[in-house]
């Protein structure tokens, strides 16, 4: 039986999905990777990101009733080396939270604002979070965030956006993550994640 464009498009993808991943299983050989190895990371996730044809809008609906949806493109049988495709619309936005994993985001298109807090010392008084840097991720570009780094994030168009997000550990596997009010430094379980395909 002779392939479609799609089915063709879709073999390209997981092909070039499992390549990467076994680029980053080189580079992220640890729960908890180097600054440098994070930085080799994030680069060969670009280049992933950067061929365009492998991600058609059609082929990553956003459900009309939600901002966004997570596409689970890669998981190894322990949770690890997660890879997503994450469409977006504009106004999608997470409060500070943490992630307890590494994690690595690259643009497709579209725009997002990650904003970047210093954690609050165990035990430490209530006090506002501190912004400590901003990064706009979109296509060409990228974003290393570290198992205790926290971030905030919003999607500001005018288009949707789509970008590629690697996990340490697939959202199935963290247990502990926690969201934080900017405000007051508190933080509070992140709930379970929804929207994942």
């Amino acid at each position: 039986m002779e392939q479609g464009p799609q089915d063709n498009t879709a073999s390209q993808r997981a092909q070039a999905v499992a390549e990467t991943v076994e680029q980053l299983r080189v580079l992220l050989d640890s729960d908890a990777p180097t600054p440098a190895a994070l930085a080799a990371a994030e680069a060969v996730l670009r280049t992933l990101a950067a061929r365009q044809a492998l991600w058609p809008a059609e082929d990553f609906p956003i459900p009309a009733d939600r901002l966004w949806q997570a596409y689970k493109l890669h998981e190894d049988a322990d949770g690890r080396y997660a890879v997503y495709a994450v469409p977006m619309r504009p106004g999608h936005a997470q409060p500070p939270h943490d992630h307890t994993t590494w994690a690595l985001i690259a643009g497709v298109r579209g725009v997002e604002r990650n904003v970047l807090y210093a954690r609050p010392a165990a035990g430490a008084p209530a006090a506002p979070l501190v912004v400590r840097a901003q990064a706009l991720v979109a296509a060409g570009s990228s974003l290393a965030i570290g198992p205790s780094d926290l971030h905030a994030i919003e999607v500001l168009g005018p288009g949707d956006a789509l970008h590629l997000h690697v996990y340490g550990r697939g959202f199935g596997h963290l247990a502990g993550r926690q969201i934080f009010d900017p405000a007051t430094g508190a933080g509070r379980p992140f709930p379970v994640v929804a929207g994942l395909s």
